[in-house]
């Protein structure tokens, strides 16, 4: 007997466990898991595969318990302790993760490493000169790294930093990197020239970073497509209705905004947390668990889950229950989901009190927006001008969609209205999700949280219009997506098969 847990019990307990997942059966999993955490069982490196388990689907307490348990085991080695810091950040718990990892020593996981996440997670908790100093030292010890390279050019305008000619030199460095570390360089080769004005040279660099992305992901105009026409089927106002009818348990905690990326999410999720009843927010991805559970996004695939027996009330106290797991503190949260569009259905249909937003964004803008960022989660459209135009007008025809089918349920903002009135949109969009007045909301650059994304920098400015317009420099070479884009009488995005 080892910490109050019988030796003999563990192999049919790891058998039920086994079943458990083969069976797609989350409850059942959980209460084997919290068994074996609740007995002190000896699974030692074992441990730390079940928190990763724990963590893809979403149960972040058991996935926290889980890595502590294997930092005991291991002794508290300290590279059992950076498996923690992982899973801190993956939770979003970014200050204790960078806390923890300035405990650890500086070849934790390597030196490179080490320095690269601090630098990270300080750009996300606005500690900028913090930010630099490690992120530099990062490439001291890995010269042309381009993820270390790609931080440190998000990290401000490089116009006429010094450290813009260090990136210039470390040129040869970075041919020498896999092509995955090799595009990130050139996306921030391509974000010095951009700040230096240098608009032909920026547009070769992010060009250059695309090409090598998509030849490891390629993007799938048919799949898309497809995603796209199951999301709207079997769908009506009337199934919403009805559906709205038979609902116990209240469900207005999320405020769910989404749009097209780099269109102004992140300024709004901002705007909402700076509420004192809004505790935080995020690209959460949770409906993506309840989707499995419903079987499905359609409105066909819910009629039968719950012909099976499954209940609407199941299905949001799933998600509740996955954003409490994510955010325990009380207090309303804002869910920027990526791909939300490709859930309203479902979203609707089990979170009915649940506010709706999309952001709209010039459609060059954010087509040029789009094509010069790396996106951590990859973004396979965003690698060519014609397949972003491809999914935007897929994006433009679930709008329209989900707009007939929601009212004035779904709040659609005009990002250009928003920084140009943002007195206006903020008191509109408070209305909307049910948030009183309050002065915070109304200057949100001066709340102090983390902020994970791409706009992590943008959004501790005062809101402005420097977004409007982004495009022009380069409209020239931007024709290929304006021709996709704009072209009269083709099929529609969704006829492609």
């Amino acid at each position: 007997m080892r910490n109050g847990y019988l030796p003999a019990a563990l192999p049919n307990a790891l058998a039920q466990l086994k079943d458990a997942l083969a069976r797609r059966d989350r409850a059942a999993t959980n209460r084997v898991v919290t068994s074996l955490l609740d007995g002190g069982a000896p699974l030692g490196a074992q441990w730390k595969a079940i928190s990763q388990l724990m963590q893809v689907s979403g149960e972040l307490t058991l996935a926290h318990r889980a890595i502590d348990a294997f930092v005991a085991a291991s002794g508290h080695q300290p590279q059992a302790m950076y498996s923690k810091v992982v899973l801190l950040t993956q939770s979003n718990r970014l200050r204790e993760a960078h806390d923890l990892l300035a405990t650890l020593p500086a070849d934790v996981p390597d030196p490179a490493g080490h320095a690269y996440v601090l630098g990270n997670a300080a750009t996300s908790l606005g500690r900028i000169d913090d930010a630099r100093r490690h992120l530099q030292t990062a490439l001291r010890h890995r010269p042309g790294w381009g993820p270390a390279w790609l931080s440190l050019a998000t990290a401000g305008d490089l116009a006429t930093d010094p450290i813009g000619n260090q990136l210039l030199a470390d040129g040869a460095a970075a041919e020498r990197q896999a092509p995955g570390d090799l595009a990130r360089y050139c996306y921030a080769l391509g974000k010095l020239h951009a700040d230096r004005r240098e608009y032909a040279a920026a547009f070769a660099a992010f060009s250059r970073g695309a090409k090598l992305l998509r030849s490891e992901r390629p993007y799938s105009r048919a799949g898309n497509a497809a995603n796209a026409r199951a999301a709207m089927t079997g769908f009506s106002p009337t199934f919403l209705e009805t559906a709205r009818q038979h609902r116990a348990t209240p469900t207005n905690r999320p405020i769910f905004v989404t749009g097209l990326p780099r269109s102004g999410t992140t300024l709004v999720e901002h705007i909402l947390a700076s509420h004192s009843q809004v505790l935080d927010g995020g690209e959460l991805n949770i409906i993506q668990h309840v989707a499995v559970t419903a079987g499905g996004v359609s409105g066909d695939a819910i009629q039968q889950y719950l012909s099976g027996g499954g209940t609407l009330d199941a299905l949001a106290d799933l998600y509740l229950h996955l954003l409490s797991e994510r955010f325990p503190q009380p207090g309303r949260i804002v869910d920027k989901t990526i791909d939300a569009s490709r859930y309203m259905g479902l979203i609707a249909a089990a979170l009915p009190d649940a506010p709706l937003i999309w952001m709209r964004r010039d459609p060059l803008d954010s087509a040029w927006s789009c094509f010069r960022t790396f996106f951590i989660h990859g973004v396979a459209w965003s690698y060519s001008l014609t397949d972003i135009a491809h999914h935007f007008r897929i994006e433009d025809e679930l709008m329209k969609f989900w707009k007939c089918i929601l009212g004035d349920r779904l709040l659609v903002i005009p990002y250009s209205e928003m920084v140009d009135d943002p007195t206006t949109w903020t008191a509109r969009l408070l209305s909307h999700c049910g948030l009183a007045n309050e002065p915070a909301a109304y200057a949100p650059h001066l709340t102090e949280r983390s902020v994970a994304t791409a706009s992590s920098l943008q959004v501790r400015r005062p809101i402005n219009r420097d977004g409007l317009g982004v495009a022009g420099p380069y409209r020239a070479e931007l024709k290929a997506f304006v021709d996709a884009y704009g072209a009269d009488g083709g099929e529609p995005a969704l006829s492609s098969r």
